[in-house]
């Protein structure tokens, strides 16, 4: 019983209401089950103790796992012992150090020892409350009273101990903010222990580490899950393989499947083809790989569909991979390149061009069938959807489109097109396209060209195919066409300089095959008495001789423009040199003619008539080219900006600010910087001679490795952009992609081109790098679930999980 104790004469006694139960009571019933009722006061009663420090009241408790329920034996033993005992005084807080580390959070050694040495009982000798000229004191008698009882001396205050440990809601008086009014100890603790959340952490507490029924009906469900992980394993460790052999063939550039002809069938020979036949070479060493290559009739592995459907799963990882990389990047350029597949159906290969952490880097992302229309909406509308697949509309700043797909001259071209959607994509030469290629593509706008450069193209065909063909051109000729590059890559001026040049040991040639023809197959005598007939085609050598001088010219202008991709106001002028040649070659007409006639004779047509007609077509080839070069360097006005990092004039620069550089940046892409802060850092690179000889992809690369992207962001910024502008080569890769696709077009050539399997190829050294992140498999392996259905490749979940499934209950009570 509390007991009351005389103020001190020297105290006035002054008139106090006792606290009103109500405010803990509320706190309780708010925290349980709601209800507010008003208390009245009570007697008093003794209280019990609890030792809780340092607890805060918003920390968070995790359930308790249900597996921690699960005792073992030696846990049971130890709780068939137990009997909640009154803890010794002077041992530590135990309710306190519970508070801040949860019971929920505990290993389950650690629980079990808290449970079996039961509640802890201190002395509250500071625990009190004053009355009306009387203090109440805390007393130990009511643990006796209250076998749930418990107390913390670092707080002072009272606790449940079933609700300390087990209650779902951390947030009540008994269970966290501890009780205190002792005036109506009595009637709180009568009310608490009659509430459900009570109730429910006793049992709790009597049956911790005992074994229960749900558990033990879930063992055989656990066993099965881990008999299904394992053999998932093993399908996934087959399906690993099977992705090997499909990433070797596309490197490789090899066919998945051969012939398999009844003949050698029979004899036991067959040709499986080159994916089959790597499956048992790998199964030879492996015997997994052997045995389910043995005995699955479901699932082997080796079915055409199997193979399509890992090349798919293959090709979607590395553009979801290439498209995280253009999400990073602060700028993108999109190239177009026109191509043809073995079933000549036209195609157009897409290739983004971007910055990474590790440098510029050019994709090939996709082939696209070229639409039927052939259509500038059609093909702009087919880039403009490519660029919003990729989530990048917005962040083109330049296109480069080849002689096929921008043939359109003026506003109503592809390019103008995708300037509608994308302001800021300049149109741009490409450095990795040919510059006669490109013009020759242009130009096959026409049909007497289309017709003379598919002729020029198969004349280079025929002796690159015969090593024969070849050394017999060597020998009458003592020279050598273009041999590897397939017909749209060759360079056009050599086989026209070739051609014209060299006419008549060309036709010494095709005369000797046609002479020896017994020596030769039919498709050689055939093309030779083809050529030899088109080397005295009017058609053929007016176009020859009109062609002869300008592709030389436009040869030059390519290389400086490789060369000297900065110097951009070099460029432009080179460029109106050329077009200047190319008026020029308007009076020549009469030169070309008359040379032609001298040569092969007149055309076939009436005097008149027929040197009107060439007269046009020559006027209309070089006002052809003047309008591809008007369109395909317009846009190159605006890269004047490109100077700022010309490393050539940085000791320039220091003393003299490129204003007009700077100006042009401001013009073309100002709303992309800052251009105070910019100028500051252009001064601070050009004075520090840690930048000096530094082209622009080093700029960068010295920016990325001394982490000053985050110091120097509008330096940074610039030299991105440029390095994005398709005008020189980006570092850091073998080739450019364009020439990439190039190789794997010539080593393909007379098969379907499917794109997956072309990414695989073209961007071999990107598709080793993600495998060598050990990420490729898991995420080929997640895409082609969604083909696969017929095997198990799913992992179940852990028995942990399924435990808690069972043991709704359990998981949420935190037992």
């Amino acid at each position: 019983m509390e007991w009351d104790e005389p103020q001190p004469p020297c105290i006035k006694e002054e008139e106090e209401e006792e606290e009103p139960l109500s405010r803990y009571v509320k706190e309780e019933e708010e925290s349980m089950s709601r209800e507010g009722e008003h208390l009245e006061e009570l007697e008093e009663f003794p209280v019990i103790g609890v030792i809780v420090k340092g607890q805060d009241e918003d920390e968070d408790e995790d359930e308790t796992a249900a597996g921690d329920h699960r005792g073992g034996p030696r846990a049971r033993k130890l709780l068939a012992q137990m009997t909640p005992t009154v803890a010794d005084a002077g041992e530590a807080d135990v309710v306190s150090d519970i508070l801040k580390h949860p019971f929920s959070k505990r290993t389950f050694p650690e629980k079990l020892d808290i449970v079996r040495r039961g509640r802890p009982t201190p002395k509250l000798v500071s625990l009190s409350q004053q009355g009306k000229g009387f203090v109440r004191h805390f007393q130990s008698s009511a643990y006796e009273r209250y076998a749930w009882l418990t107390a913390s001396k670092g707080h002072c205050r009272l606790y449940c101990w079933e609700c300390l440990l087990f209650a779902s809601d951390r947030t009540g008086v008994w269970s966290n903010k501890g009780f205190a009014n002792l005036s109506c100890l009595s009637k709180a603790a009568v009310r608490h222990q009659g509430t459900a959340v009570h109730l429910k952490a006793a049992v709790l507490l009597r049956t911790f580490g005992e074994p229960r029924v749900d558990l033990r009906l879930s063992e055989q469900a656990c066993r099965e899950t881990d008999l299904h992980n394992e053999k998932v394993n093993k399908n996934r460790e087959i399906l690993k393989r099977l992705i090997d052999c499909v990433i070797f063939l596309g490197r490789q550039e090899l066919p998945f499947r051969g012939r398999d002809d009844a003949a050698a069938a029979a004899a036991g020979w067959a040709n499986r083809g080159n994916y089959v036949e790597l499956l048992w070479f790998l199964a030879e060493n492996n015997a997994e790989l052997h045995y389910h290559l043995s005995t699955n009739k479901v699932f082997c592995g080796a079915s055409g569909k199997i193979q399509n459907d890992l090349v798919q799963a293959i090709g979607e990882v590395m553009r979801a991979e290439i498209k995280k990389e253009v999400s990073e990047a602060p700028f993108v350029s999109v190239t177009v390149d026109a191509a043809a597949d073995a079933s000549h159906s036209a195609q157009l290969a897409l290739v983004l061009r971007y910055v990474t952490a590790a440098g510029v880097r050019e994709r090939f992302v996709t082939y696209e069938d070229l639409p039927s229309s052939r259509s500038a909406e059609d093909i702009g509308a087919l880039v403009v959807r490519f660029l919003e697949e990729h989530e990048c509309l917005h962040k083109a700043v330049a296109q480069s489109l080849d002689g096929t797909t921008a043939a359109s001259c003026g506003p109503q071209g592809v390019q103008a097109k995708l300037k509608e959607r994308a302001p800021s994509a300049l149109f741009l030469h490409c450095h990795a396209h040919p510059l006669n290629v490109a013009l020759s593509q242009g130009l096959s706008k026409l049909r007497e060209c289309k017709i003379f450069f598919a002729h020029l193209s198969e004349l280079a065909a025929f002796f690159s195919a015969s090593p024969r063909r070849s050394q017999l051109l060597d020998d009458i000729c003592q020279l050598c066409l273009p041999r590897a590059p397939p017909p749209r890559w060759q360079p056009t001026w050599r086989v026209v300089a070739t051609a014209s040049e060299r006419r008549d040991a060309l036709k010494e040639v095709f005369k000797h095959i046609l002479e020896h023809h017994e020596q030769y197959d039919e498709d050689s005598v055939r093309c030779a008495d083809g050529f030899h007939a088109r080397l005295d085609d009017f058609d053929f050598c007016f176009l020859l001789h009109a062609f002869h001088g300008i592709f030389e010219q436009g040869d030059v202008l390519f290389r400086i423009l490789q060369n000297k991709p900065l110097d951009v106001q070099l460029g432009l002028t080179r460029v109106k040199d050329f077009c200047d040649s190319i008026e020029l070659e308007r009076e020549r007409f009469g030169a070309i003619y008359v040379s032609t006639v001298h040569m092969v004779g007149a055309p076939g047509a009436p005097q008149g008539d027929a040197q009107a007609r060439y007269r046009q077509l020559h006027r209309n080839v070089l006002d052809n080219l003047l309008c591809q070069l008007h369109d395909r360097f317009e846009d190159h006005k605006q890269l004047m900006f490109l100077s700022l990092l010309d490393h050539q004039h940085f000791q320039a620069f220091r003393s003299k600010f490129p204003h007009a550089a700077f100006s042009s940046l401001a013009k073309s892409h100002g709303a992309l910087f800052d251009l105070p802060r910019l100028k500051t850092e252009l001064t601070v690179m050009y004075a520090m001679l840690d930048f000096k000889g530094k082209r622009p992809t080093e700029v960068l690369d010295f920016l990325h490795q001394k982490h000053l992207s985050a110091s120097m962001p509008q330096l940074y910024r610039l030299a991105c952009l440029a390095v994005t502008m398709p005008v020189s080569t980006a570092t850091g890769q073998p080739a450019s992609a364009l020439k990439r696709i190039q190789t794997y077009a010539r080593n393909t050539s007379g098969q379907p081109r499917q794109a997956a399997l072309a990414s695989m190829s073209i961007e071999k050294d990107f598709l080793m790098e993600l495998k060598r992140r050990d990420h490729l498999y898991e995420r080929v392996i997640q895409v082609f679930l969604h083909k696969e259905k017929t095997m198990d490749f799913v992992y179940k979940s852990a028995p942990l999980t399924s435990v808690k499934k069972i043991l709704p209950l359990s998981s949420s009570s935190g037992h």
